[in-house]
């Protein structure tokens, strides 16, 4: 007999770690569930129900771009930014010409401040649809939101191709005012006021572009025109609040200032700005006793938003570094990191998933467990979660116990082929051949995609006494890359098999 035991072993770990393939074959869903339904839960912000209704909606269609990217966003809000990240990666591997998939990941790349990678999306927009004018118009309020001068040029390519559409020709005025074009910057928000003037449904952020832009150029009466007509067209529009309380104060109109910036008070992100110009409306109209009030209050807010800002930055130092150590495979050193950034901030559900993930690395099997069930108890929704005690489970010879978190991996997403060979792994274990050769067999694997699950498939075929079907699937794996080791041993290993 072949001496498989050691050597198939280590092809099933290998499995878990390297492959990265897609699933074709959904689960069984209930079609009930409509993206509809679960876009109005996501826009009431019902986030755990719209994460399940969507997970099972993505059962039945793994390959919707749609529903893929609107399961991305559930989990940004739920705090899941690697999940999220990971189902953006994997429809793109489905569909890597997708602009509505690289837009969300040029979305979530911002979110995360990386400003590289969100360019790099965007501008894959553009190359993708050169002629749409939405990809050229997004990329150039990238360029504008950072003060970059590739704006302009952006948006003079959207215009080319929707010359009518006011938003389009606002935001070219406001990068002809960045640029300091203040002429050109008019002439064409004068343009954007008529064209939007005539839609027969306006864009408030028309107008409250060209009131910030009048703002500016100290215009403020003018500007109060424009941040009205803006809030006509849209009563929860708080920045046109905020910009219209800024002229008014500018044009010593306290009280209707007053109003506009009480309603500020109730929007957490402007809170601060509002307090400050009430402390300054309320010094004007000689209310001492309000104005201390409202600056007290200011400070308050302002020490709490440093706290706050200093306690992220720490996490996010202790973060990185952790990362850094893992990355070069000092995972005691990254493990300990985790363990003092958790004693400080239990809340930073992320770490106790890396810490599962280090203590896992090196062996400790029973702290790993720990840590990742105490995250799923935060984070239940994880794919990566799952998979990683799933794992776990099977190195400490659970393979039942790993199999249902492999299969609630697959079900937060159908199209982490790694859940699947994760279920496949576990039926070898238990030598349960046929179950784990059924399993194997729905992955499609693509041109240029590792070749792990093929060898996985050798090795159930082979254990299922199918030699001549087990040779046929290395063969596939040699012809796409004939340098594979793993498959060239396990060639030469059932042939010498066959040749006893």
């Amino acid at each position: 007999m072949i001496r498989t035991g050691a050597r198939f072993v280590g092809i099933v770990i290998l499995c878990l770690v390297l492959c990265s393939l897609v699933i074709c074959s959904p689960v069984g869903a209930s079609d009930d569930i409509s993206l509809a339904s679960i876009t109005a839960l996501a826009e009431h912000k019902q986030w755990a129900r719209a994460a399940t209704q969507i997970e099972l909606y993505r059962q039945s269609h793994p390959d919707s771009i749609t529903a893929a990217v609107l399961q991305a966003e559930i989990l940004i809000h739920l705090g899941l930014l690697s999940d999220a990240n990971g189902v953006l990666q994997r429809i793109l591997a489905i569909h890597p010409h997708s602009v509505e998939a690289l837009s969300a990941s040029a979305e979530l790349s911002r979110t995360i401040g990386d400003k590289a990678a969100a360019e790099q999306f965007l501008v894959r927009c553009t190359q993708h649809a050169p002629r749409s004018s939405e990809a050229w118009k997004r990329l150039g309020e990238f360029y504008l939101s950072w003060a970059r001068k590739e704006a302009l040029g952006s948006f003079q390519r959207a215009e080319a191709l929707a010359p009518n559409d006011p938003l389009l020709r606002a935001d070219m005025a406001a990068a002809y005012h960045q640029a300091g074009q203040d002429e050109q910057a008019t002439r064409d928000f004068e343009r954007a006021i008529r064209l939007n003037d005539a839609s027969t449904s306006p864009d408030a952020t028309v107008y409250y572009l060209f009131a910030q832009f009048l703002q500016d150029k100290a215009r403020y009466q003018e500007s109060l025109t424009q941040y009205g007509r803006a809030l006509e067209r849209d009563r929860d529009f708080i920045d046109a609040y905020l910009g219209r309380a800024q002229s008014l104060v500018r044009l010593h109109e306290w009280s209707r200032a007053e109003s506009d910036l009480r309603i500020c008070l109730n929007h957490k992100e402007h809170q601060i700005a509002a307090l400050n110009l009430l402390t300054k409306v309320a010094q004007a109209k000689g209310t001492s006793e309000e104005a201390q009030k409202y600056a007290a209050r200011a400070e308050e807010l302002s020490n709490t938003a440093s706290s706050e800002k200093a306690a992220n930055n720490q996490i996010a130092s202790l973060l990185q570094n952790a990362h850094a150590s893992m990355l070069n495979g000092k995972l005691a050193e990254a493990a300990e990191s985790y363990h003092r950034l958790l004693a400080d901030h239990p809340e930073v559900s992320d770490a106790w998933l890396e810490l599962g993930r280090c203590h896992w690395e090196l062996g400790q099997l029973d702290d790993a467990e720990s840590n990742v069930r105490h995250f799923l108890t935060l984070q239940n929704a994880s794919a990566s979660g799952h998979l990683l005690l799933g794992r776990i489970l099977l190195r400490q010879k659970q393979p039942r116990e790993a199999r249902d978190q492999f299969n609630q991996s697959k079900k937060n997403d159908p199209l982490l082929v790694e859940a699947s060979l994760g279920i496949a792994a576990s039926y070898i274990m238990e030598n349960k051949f046929p179950e784990a050769i059924g399993t194997l067999r729905k992955i499609d694997v693509l041109p240029g995609v590792n070749p792990e699950a093929r060898l996985m498939l050798t090795e159930a075929l082979y254990k299922n006494h199918q030699p001549d079907e087990a040779l046929r699937e290395i063969d596939v794996v040699l012809k796409q890359d004939p340098t594979n080791r793993a498959a060239q041993q396990m060639k030469t290993a059932l042939l010498q098999e066959r040749a006893r």
